[in-house]
């Protein structure tokens, strides 16, 4: 390839000497190849490299990029310069949105214990003239009640009042008030009770803004792979008894019309907290010290891995996957930076120089916070609201308690 021998060398300190001497020495040709005047003045020797060890040989400035881009703090500037969006996620975001979803309830829980109270209140007015009548049932001939439906119960016909007649004493067997009574704050003490472990799951739970970067070198196709959760999934565990209380709001089995007009009103609510679809960033980033005029052929080179990513690597439906190139510097002369740049963006493709990385100024991160249920205002209203119903019910227990003393003679 010299200008009297094709077949020598014609510069360097493989100079006058056959090409497969130079083509032997892998870490030279790496050299020789990552010089951007070498591949303008000789393309011919520099394809015959390629054509050597591959268009992947590496070059001492290709191994310092990986080296570096292995760390974390190089990782989070690129997803910070690519795509800022995802660092929203902090302590302020999770607040925000889980006070949404329990405003987003506090309808449903104002009805709930509004109807509660004046269930209980019912009920309890009926045992006091049921106490009264019972004491002689030959002076009475029937009493008939009208109390509100549970709001945890709804009939097919609609009806909004349950009708309780007493004829006699024997009928205190089949509708006994305190029975009744009982039975209505045991599915108040689940819907409670909801409520109570999403606030514990809250207090005992850590989160992160991101998590910290998984870094993989030369995984299957591509020169660095980078995954980064950014956000963390709120799922609260509840006990069995209370998910099986809300099981058809909570998992939203398929239902027909009529089994859906027949569900409480409580259940219609969307009682799953929602999470969004992509949690977590995974980038395939591919590294060249520089590149010139030749850009078609790393465009071609990073398509082809995208494929073959697409092809062999099972993606999470969680994951949202992006392609991106780092480059050194640009120095072709046929088309702009920004046009290279417009080019690749086309194609769904990032390019970034080095430079740009460095000058990233990061974020403050919040790392494992943790969230007061006493910082979410929609909770706390909504416990104040459930504590009113608990306060009607210890009154409740206690005029049953005394009811029981009194017949008993105490």
């Amino acid at each position: 390839m010299s200008k009297n021998n094709k077949n020598l060398v014609p510069f360097g300190k493989y100079e006058g000497q056959p090409l497969k001497v130079l083509l032997a020495d892998k870490s030279y040709c790496a050299w020789l190849v990552g010089q951007a005047s070498i591949r303008d003045q000789y393309p011919e020797l520099c394809d015959l490299a390629f054509k050597e060890h591959g268009r992947d040989l590496k070059t001492p400035s290709h191994s310092r990029m990986q080296a570096e881009y292995m760390t974390e703090e190089v990782s989070l500037r690129l997803f910070y310069l690519v795509n800022p969006k995802i660092f929203n996620h902090d302590k302020e975001y999770y607040v925000h949105n889980i006070n949404e979803y329990f405003a987003d309830k506090m309808s449903i829980v104002k009805t709930v214990c509004e109807r509660m109270n004046n269930r209980i209140s019912k009920i309890k007015k009926m045992a006091i003239e049921i106490s009264t009548i019972s004491k002689n049932w030959e002076l009475h001939r029937q009493k008939s009640f009208a109390v509100p439906v549970s709001p945890f119960k709804k009939y097919m016909d609609g009806r909004e009042h349950e009708e309780y007649v007493f004829k006699n004493f024997a009928i205190l067997i089949v509708n006994d008030p305190e029975e009744i009574y009982r039975n209505t704050i045991r599915d108040f003490e689940l819907f409670y009770t909801f409520f109570e472990e999403f606030r514990s799951y809250l207090a005992e739970s850590q989160f992160n803004q991101v998590s910290p970067c998984k870094t993989s070198f030369e995984k299957k196709f591509n020169d660095v792979t980078i995954e980064i959760k950014n956000h963390e999934e709120i799922s609260p565990k509840f006990s069995s008894r209370v998910e099986k209380f809300f099981e058809r709001a909570l998992y939203r089995y398929p239902t027909c019309n009529n089994e859906r007009i027949n569900y409480p009103d409580f259940l219609l609510g969307e009682w799953r907290y929602v999470n969004p679809k992509k949690t977590n960033e995974l980038y395939y980033v591919e590294l060249k010290p520089s590149i010139g005029d030749d850009y078609h052929a790393v465009l071609n080179q990073i398509s082809n891995r995208r494929e073959m990513n697409e092809t062999h690597i099972k993606q999470k439906t969680s994951q949202n996957v992006r392609y991106i190139l780092v480059i050194g510097a640009y120095d072709g002369t046929g088309v702009s930076f920004e046009n290279v740049k417009r080019i690749f963006k086309t194609e769904e493709l990032d390019v970034v120089l080095e430079k740009d990385i460095d000058d990233v100024k990061l974020p403050k991160i919040e790392r494992d916070f943790r969230i007061s249920p006493f910082e979410i205002p929609a909770l706390n209203e909504i416990f104040n609201i459930l504590d009113s119903v608990k306060k009607t019910i210890r009154s409740a227990n206690e005029f049953f308690e005394d009811s029981k003393n009194s017949a008993a003679g105490f």
